[in-house]
């Protein structure tokens, strides 16, 4: 069965939260606000039988059958009906015993279900203890898919992280959820064979896996909030944990409670950051949400630091969503030099960190988005080379030095 691993203490735990609201944007929704959280799970470690299958040797088969359907509950009497060595039919009784087969004393022998079946089957049926690791989350036991298995955890709450854990396992284990996770008719999607037949709860132990949870709404009115959840299953989007954190309302209470308010969380943003008051200035009801736009010898040129660290903005910044606090506010400057630099910027770094080679027709669509998101005329294919050898980027520079620039 596939295992977890443990999970990396690199910063983000997970990707960048770039990623998640790049994909918030591709389904036509506004995020609004972004929380790093430690989803808790339940590791629940079970014993379980799981009947394996074997072919038949000839005489062990014709043993069965004599005592299923000969009426022969004796080794003698086998022996005689079979002409078999007596010592012989002993040592395949025993061997029949001690796979399960067969039960009762000499003169009193019988098959036993799983024998009954194997002889009716003509296989060998082996029941055989099977130790499963099963993931759970821990809102309403709801148990986890293939993909999750394939995700680093935590074992522990990390001491520094801006992911943080909503809740503490303050609900208990519902001693249910394994029962109706045998009765699931999809329980071999959720890492649980079919092939075994029972378990038993041996012990369960409360880890966590680095989710973001992005609040968003709807791009048209009346603008409906929803609660997306992203983690590492493939596509990113999860939906299982999704649909348990939006089926409890208390989830999202705790989440709004713990915020203040977004005018304010800004305006304490800048000042940290040492900005004029006339350097930047707040639209709440942008045309992609909040909007803040600000003075273009603000920004600091190249991506090598991180906005989330030191609280200053970046060219990477600019026409995106950038975490003031949690909220997301769309970024804007009125200087088309910064936003030209800032287009090319991300189209390098895009090409830089596509682990798949995109396609010159990909290419050439990215070069049209990041234009009209920032409202500029597309970077020519030699300009942009020029400033990713400038730039030491050599997967960038290597993909555009295959294009031809129209």
């Amino acid at each position: 069965m596939p295992a977890n691993s443990p999970a990396s203490s690199n910063k983000y735990l997970l990707y960048s939260h770039y990623k998640a609201l790049d994909l918030v944007q591709e389904m036509g929704l506004i995020p609004v606000r972004v929380f790093r959280v430690l989803y808790p799970l339940w590791r629940v470690r079970v014993d379980g039988r799981q009947r394996a299958i074997a072919e038949f040797d000839e005489l062990e088969w014709f043993i069965e059958r004599g005592i299923h359907e000969g009426d022969l509950h004796s080794a003698s009497e086998l022996a005689d009906f079979l002409g078999l060595e007596a010592a012989f039919v002993q040592k395949l009784l025993q061997q029949a015993r001690e796979i399960g087969h067969i039960s009762g004393s000499d003169g009193q022998l019988s098959l036993t279900a799983l024998g009954s079946d194997s002889v009716r089957d003509r296989v060998r049926y082996e029941d055989r203890k099977l130790g499963a690791e099963l993931y759970f989350e821990a809102l309403g036991n709801i148990p986890l898919t293939l993909e999750h298995y394939k995700i680093p955890i935590l074992e522990s709450l990390p001491d520094k992280t801006p992911f943080q854990a909503f809740h503490h396992f303050d609900q208990a284990w519902n001693t249910d959820a394994l029962e109706q996770l045998f009765k699931s008719p999809d329980k071999d999607q959720l890492n649980l064979p079919d092939e075994i037949s029972a378990a038993q709860l041996v012990s369960r132990d409360p880890v966590y896996l680095p989710v973001y949870f992005v609040e968003a709404r709807e791009n048209k009115p009346p603008g409906l909030f929803s609660l997306l959840v992203f983690s590492q299953v493939r596509g990113l989007r999860d939906t299982t944990l999704e649909y348990a954190v939006n089926r409890d309302p208390k989830v999202f209470r705790a989440l709004i409670a713990r915020t203040n308010s977004r005018a304010e969380s800004v305006q304490r943003h800048f000042e940290q950051s040492g900005l004029r008051k006339d350097a930047w200035y707040l639209n709440e009801n942008g045309p992609w949400g909040a909007q803040v736009m600000v003075d273009g010898d603000v920004f600091l040129p190249g991506p090598d630091g991180d906005e989330d660290e030191n609280g200053r903005l970046t060219l990477r910044s600019v026409g995106r969503y950038t975490l003031i606090f949690d909220w997301c506010i769309w970024v804007m400057c009125d200087d088309p030099k910064i936003r030209a630099q800032a287009a090319a910027e991300q189209l390098l770094e895009w090409l830089q960190n596509a682990n798949i080679r995109p396609s010159q027709f990909e290419t050439r669509q990215k070069i049209t988005s990041i234009g009209q998101r920032l409202r500029v005329e597309n970077p020519t294919i030699q300009n942009l080379l020029t400033q990713a050898r400038r730039n030491g980027l050599s997967r960038a520079a290597e993909r555009l030095e295959e294009m031809d620039d129209d």
